[in-house]
């Protein structure tokens, strides 16, 4: 039950993340918060638990996504460069990508912390083709998140992949992406 209100409520803090409403200490704490409130818990020592026992597991988290490492080797192995690009927080992607032992794929890494501009913005991701010396025609942005990724790379005038494996309807917007995937290894028939 905590999950399932932390799960919906989660997804929603990201986007106002991404939108720069809020800031990443009101995020880690306000998730945590959130479903204890619902439920008409105000206990800081619960909360504190849950902050302090949660962001260390995620961090270990190993699980990839069917055909991840697959994918990425094909990728490699066609001289793409690749370059990964995330809101996430820099200390907890950092311990997940040493862990899953993704590193030697990415050319160069870019999080909004570092870059003090979260994706969707255009300042975003005209960072990172500056900052690869990349050319927006030459460029795609693959994303799961649909504002932070897909809107944003087609605000920046890039074309997108938007890997949707829940098949979910594109969300009401004034285009369509330029690619939609459900398996990563569809990116083999694009790329």
């Amino acid at each position: 039950e905590y999950f399932k209100i932390y799960s919906g409520h989660n997804n929603f803090l990201w986007e106002e993340y991404a939108l720069n409403k809020i800031s990443k200490e009101y995020l880690n704490t306000e998730r945590f918060s959130y479903p204890l409130r619902c439920r008409n818990i105000e206990d800081s020592f619960i909360l504190e638990g849950m902050q302090k026992e949660y962001l260390p597991l995620l961090s270990e988290q190993k699980v990839l996504i069917p055909g991840c490492i697959e994918t990425l080797e094909y990728l490699k192995c066609k001289g793409y460069k690749l370059y990964l690009v995330s809101n996430g927080f820099v200390e907890i992607q950092h311990k997940k990508l040493s862990g899953a032992d993704l590193y030697k794929y990415f050319d160069k890494l870019f999080f909004s912390e570092e870059i003090k501009a979260h994706k969707p913005s255009k300042e975003f991701f005209d960072t990172v083709i500056k900052s690869t010396n990349s050319r927006k025609k030459e460029s795609i942005v693959i994303g799961d998140n649909f504002l932070a990724d897909i809107e944003g790379a087609k605000n920046s005038k890039i074309d997108q992949i938007w890997f949707c494996p829940s098949g979910n309807e594109i969300p009401k917007t004034s285009f369509s992406p330029t690619y939609v995937i459900k398996d990563l290894r569809e990116l083999k028939d694009i790329l």
